[in-house]
This record gives structure tokens, C-alpha cells and sequence, in this order.
């Protein structure tokens, strides 16, 4: 039984949707420093929810909708190579989205999100989704939901976690698309991204040259493999399973 509603009818998405979890990935289409591809961030979060569909098969029906490739990266584009949308505009689309699923039918949506960028956003889109929808909608960043796992599996051993383009994204690029990876630069990237008190520290500081210091990429990608990203994933996989389980029991 497939978990990608592109690949279900309309009687069969009737059918499974009043007692299934719809889960949209949300991603980004970015710079990833000079050696990874601009869709790492949806690669992952679809990876994720379709893994944690594949854990709970039997015990919770997870539905996996068609991911938003296009995230809000204004940060990332004075480097090159990124789309950006305005943050109004992706309020709506993911409303619009959380509507379209309420309207056929189901009442659990979790927004399931892979890019820094729309952290904030995901989080108010479900709420307010939510509210005008009366319907139950969650929205997590994959690294918050897993952060205790990925630690244990030594995902900070090696530079930042989640960052970017670096030792972490690097290792499960490498997992999960090899040949889309070209070979990692070996050296650090920015420091001011590197700062606990900057870019992911206890507040957030906005520079508009923080990336463009390190060539777009948070701590050195060298440090990454694919041994290392394969881990990852996996101690992220049972996380998310856990986290949409205990989602689905709050309605």
C-alpha cells in the first residue's frame, strides 16, 4: 500500500484519509555550498516522512504529500544559485496546502519541515491553518524533533548541527544521493554561522554576509560520509515515527 497520495485515487484517499496522518515535507531549492545539490534540504525531509511511513505501516496510516520544493532563502541568495519565496507566500501556499488535505478529508496534518529558513514560518502556518481549518495540524523541524537522537549518533561530533552544507548535510547527501555530491571542499566555512551565539545560538542575529563568508557552507563538508549520514538517518527516522505516533494521539 503506497504512502504518496500522488499515487492514490480519489476513492482510495477517501478511504484512508479520515484515519490517516497527512504529512507535507518542506524543503528548499538553494545554494548548498559548491559540492551539494540545491534540493538537499526536500530531499531529506521526503526521505524522513516516507522512512517514518514505512516504521508505522500497521500501528498509523502516514500519508506523504508532494513536498514544497520552493522555501524562504532570501539569506541565501546573494550567493547564487537559489529560489526564494516571500514569507507571506509561503504562509499561504502551506495553508492552501493544509486546506486542500482538511477538504479531502483529513483531520491530522503535520508539516514536516528540512530548511532553517522556514523553521519560524512552518510553525505559524500551522497554526493558523489550524484555527481556520478546525482541523489538527503539527509542524516540526526534522533536527529539533530528533536533536537528542542525532546527538547520541555523534551528529555534533563533527561541526553543526543541523548548519549547512557541512559535516551533517554533507553525511546524509552522501547516504542518500552519492552521485549527487561532488567532493567536498576541506576547510572551515563561516565563522560567524559557526558562533553558538550567532546564527543558531540563544537568539538569532540576521548578517547578510554570513554565509557568503564560508562559500555557503556552515563547518568543514570534508568531515562528513556516508557511513555517518546512514546513521543519521536512521536515529532521525525513529524519531519523526515517534514524534508523528505521539501527534496522532492528541486528536
Amino acid at each position: 500500500m503506497t504512502a504518496l497520495l500522488a499515487e492514490l485515487t480519489r476513492a482510495a484517499v477517501a478511504s484512508r484519509a479520515p484515519q490517516a496522518v497527512a504529512v507535507v515535507p518542506v524543503g528548499a531549492c538553494e545554494q548548498h555550498g559548491p559540492h551539494l545539490p540545491l534540493g538537499t534540504d526536500l530531499m531529506v525531509a521526503e526521505h524522513l516522512a516516507l522512512a517514518a511511513a514505512s516504521r508505522l505501516a500497521g500501528s498509523l496510516d502516514v500519508i506523504v504529500a508532494p513536498g514544497v520544493a520552493v522555501g524562504y532563502s532570501p539569506h541565501h541568495v546573494p550567493i547564487g544559485a537559489t529560489l526564494t519565496a516571500g514569507a507571506a507566500t509561503l504562509l499561504a501556499q502551506l495553508r492552501d496546502v493544509c486546506a486542500g488535505l482538511a477538504a479531502a478529508g483529513f483531520g491530522r496534518v503535520f508539516l514536516l519541515n528540512g530548511h532553517g529558513g522556514n523553521a519560524e514560518l512552518v510553525v505559524v502556518a500551522a497554526r493558523e491553518a489550524g484555527q481556520a481549518l478546525r482541523v489538527t495540524v503539527g509542524a516540526g523541524s526534522y533536527w529539533v524533533m530528533a536533536w537528542d537522537e542525532l546527538v547520541a549518533a555523534g551528529a555534533q561530533d563533527r561541526g553543526r548541527l543541523p548548519g549547512h552544507a557541512g559535516a551533517f548535510e554533507t553525511s546524509l547527501a552522501l547516504a542518500l544521493r552519492p552521485d549527487l555530491v561532488d567532493a567536498p571542499p576541506h576547510r572551515p566555512g563561516s565563522s560567524f554561522v559557526r558562533n553558538p551565539a550567532g546564527y543558531w545560538g540563544r537568539y538569532h542575529v540576521e548578517r547578510p554576509d554570513a554565509m557568503a563568508q564560508g562559500d555557503g557552507f556552515s563547518d568543514d563538508p570534508s568531515a562528513g560520509s556516508a557511513a555517518d549520514g546512514r546513521r543519521y538517518l536512521e536515529a532521525a527516522t525513529g524519531a519523526v515515527a515517534g514524534a508523528l505516533r505521539e501527534f496522532a494521539g492528541q486528536v
